[in-house]
C-alpha cells in the first residue's frame, strides 16, 4: 500500500466492481480505511447521497473512460452493449486507459461499469493491473434496489444483474479475481474482511480491523436485504451464475486463483 501522490509507472492497481447496487461502494470505504489508498489524480463521486449515505468512492477519471465506451458502443449502463462492441469501442479509448494506469496514485480504483469493459482494460494495462475484487450481491437484492432507486422492473434488473457478472467472468483471462460476498458483511465482517485484506497482500490483525472500520458499515444502510426478497422469483439460469460465483467454481482456470 503507498502513501497518496506516491507512485511509480509500473506500480499494481486492484479493481474493485461488481453489478450496481452489489456493495462496491461499501467494500471500496472499507478498503480505504483498512489504508488502501484511493489516489489523489483523479477526483471522486464521493458526495453523500440518499442513494448511498456513506459515499460512492467512485473514480470519475475510470467512470468517464467506460461510459465513453459503452455509449460509443450504443449502449449504456443499463443498457449495456454486447462485449463485442464494447472491446471494438474500447480500443479508441486505449490511449485514455495507457494513460489512467500511468498517472494513477493509488492502490485501488472502483466502478461498477468496468464489468462490462474489462476486456479492454486487461488488453491495455494488464501489466500492472494486480487483481480484481467482484463484489458479490444476491441477485434478487439488487433487483429490488434497482426497482427502489431506478423504477427497473425485477426481471430486466435480474438479468443485468446475469449480463454484468456474466461479462466480468468472460472478459478476464489474465487477472487473478476475488469475490467477496456483500451478504455476509453483517454476520462476518471481521472474517471476510480479514481474507479480502490479506488476498490483496495487507497484514492487518482482526483487532485492527475492528478498529480501523468501526462505524462504517451499518446493516440501516442495505436497503434491500436478501431476507426480504425471498419471494422474488429466480431464473434457474440465474440462480446456478449465483451459485457458482459464491463458490468460486464459475471456471476451473480462476479457481485456483480466487
Amino acid at each position: 500500500m503507498r502513501e497518496e501522490g506516491k507512485r511509480n509507472e509500473v506500480a499494481p492497481m486492484i479493481i474493485v466492481t461488481g453489478m450496481h447496487r452489489s456493495g462496491t461502494s461499501c467494500i471500496t470505504g472499507l478498503l480505504a480505511r483498512c489504508g488502501f489508498s484511493l489516489g489523489t489524480s483523479h477526483p471522486l463521486l464521493n458526495e453523500n447521497r440518499p442513494d448511498n449515505e456513506k459515499g460512492h468512492f467512485e473514480n470519475l477519471g475510470a467512470a468517464a473512460i467506460n461510459e465513453t465506451i459503452l455509449r460509443s458502443a450504443g449502449g449504456s449502463w443499463d443498457v449495456p452493449p454486447s462485449q463485442e462492441k464494447s472491446a471494438e469501442a474500447g480500443e479508441e479509448l486505449a490511449e485514455d486507459i495507457r494513460l489512467f494506469s500511468e498517472t494513477f496514485d493509488g492502490d485501488i480504483f472502483k466502478d461498477p461499469r468496468i464489468c462490462l469493459t474489462i476486456s479492454v482494460w486487461e488488453r491495455h494495462c494488464a501489466s500492472n493491473l494486480e487483481s480484481i475484487v467482484l463484489c458479490l450481491r444476491h441477485p434478487s437484492s439488487v433487483a429490488i434496489s434497482l426497482l427502489k432507486r431506478n423504477n427497473i422492473p425485477i426481471e430486466t434488473g435480474l438479468e443485468l444483474w446475469a449480463r454484468y457478472n456474466t461479462s466480468l467472468i468472460k472478459g478476464v483471462s489474465k487477472i487473478p479475481l476475488i469475490v467477496v460476498d456483500y451478504d455476509n458483511l453483517g454476520s462476518n465482517l471481521p472474517l471476510e474482511l480479514a481474507r479480502l485484506t490479506a488476498e490483496l497482500g495487507a497484514t492487518l490483525s482482526a483487532a485492527e480491523l475492528v478498529e480501523l472500520t468501526k462505524g462504517f458499515y451499518s446493516e440501516e444502510l442495505n436497503h434491500a436485504p436478501f431476507e426480504q426478497n425471498r419471494d422474488v422469483h429466480l431464473p434457474d439460469q440465474i440462480d446456478a451464475l449465483y451459485q457458482a460465483i459464491r463458490a468460486q467454481t464459475f471456471s476451473v482456470s480462476k479457481r485456483a486463483r480466487v
